[in-house]
């Protein structure tokens, strides 16, 4: 018999048992839908927490602060070593006169530090320079490349550079991103084992609801791909079908969710995200579940149909 015509034949009786147990294919369903939408919204977690900490790196920067009396082609000649250091994504200048200007709109409100600034009646601060890193994982190796340049090395005008005093903060930020990604890879797979246990279970009730016809399938020398190929049809159409669902849910829920989110997290959207991302997340959704289902099936019918 040709390939296509045992597909038909195995597709078939796969969609007979499903629909037979009705029933036991609605709660798989529902089940595996939970697990689904459980695992999807780690996603979205995920997207959330990088949204979020590449908002706290934005605010994370390492300054060069320079003597007052620092020459600016001095500075301006750093400033361009240091943009050409891979692991750079911008530098700012920023002038003395600007950073007199900065420092007077933050302590406006400071009487004893304005009644300073009249006596000293002189702009007392030096110019500096703002670097950004593309990640907080990368600030080591920038300033290491930093302090090895003379004008630096040498501090003839440089008179502190800032790391130091933000690497506790760049390292909590770095195991934060870390920790936080692995507890939701966890959950995931957490979710993964149930919903796999629960089609093994499934499989279980159909494989012997089916008994008979097995036991007669193998009385007339049907091949082990006629018993198993049906079951292992009726996962994927768990996985299939709680696929569609998780998707078709998660719209309504994310439109309703992306209203507080644009709150709480600086102006992440997650229904932005979500229709932007539609396609890839339905990929991502519909391989899981249809691989959840299949392997279960498979596993199932290894071990039940010894029968």
């Amino acid at each position: 018999m040709s390939l296509r015509l045992d597909i038909q034949r195995i597709t078939r009786e796969g969609l007979i048992n499903f629909w037979r147990n009705k029933l036991v294919s609605f709660s798989t369903i529902v089940i595996m839908t939970m697990a689904l939408l459980v695992m999807s919204s780690l996603l979205f977690l995920n997207a959330v927490l990088d949204f979020s900490l590449q908002q706290l790196q934005d605010r994370v920067d390492v300054n060069i602060y320079f003597f007052p009396d620092a020459p600016v082609e001095e500075i301006t000649d750093l400033q361009e070593r240091i943009a050409i250091i891979p692991e750079v994504r911008d530098v700012q200048y920023v002038s003395r006169e600007q950073a007199f200007i900065d420092f007077q709109e933050r302590h406006k409100n400071d009487e004893l530090i304005n009644r300073s600034l009249e006596e000293l009646g002189d702009n007392p601060l030096g110019a500096s320079l703002n670097i950004r890193a593309y990640a907080a994982t990368q600030y080591e190796a920038v300033v290491s490349a930093i302090e090895s340049e003379p004008v630096v090395a040498n501090s003839e005008f440089v008179e502190r550079i800032n790391y130091y005093d933000n690497k506790g903060l760049i390292e909590r930020l770095n195991q934060f991103s870390s920790i936080a990604r692995l507890v939701a890879y966890a959950i995931i797979i957490f979710f993964a084992i149930v919903a796999l246990l629960v089609v093994l279970s499934t499989m279980r009730i159909a494989i012997f609801a089916a008994k008979k016809e097995i036991v007669i399938k193998r009385l007339v020398g049907a091949e082990r791909r006629y018993t198993q190929g049906p079951f292992i049809v009726m996962g994927g159409l768990y996985g299939l079908c709680a696929s569609l669902l998780t998707i078709a849910m998660l719209y309504p829920a994310t439109r309703w969710i992306g209203t507080y989110t644009k709150t709480f997290f600086g102006g992440m959207d997650i229904f932005q995200y979500f229709t932007l991302n539609i396609i890839p997340i339905f990929i991502i959704i519909l391989t899981i579940g249809i691989l959840i289902g299949i392997i279960s099936s498979r596993i199932a019918t290894r071990k039940y149909l010894n029968i």
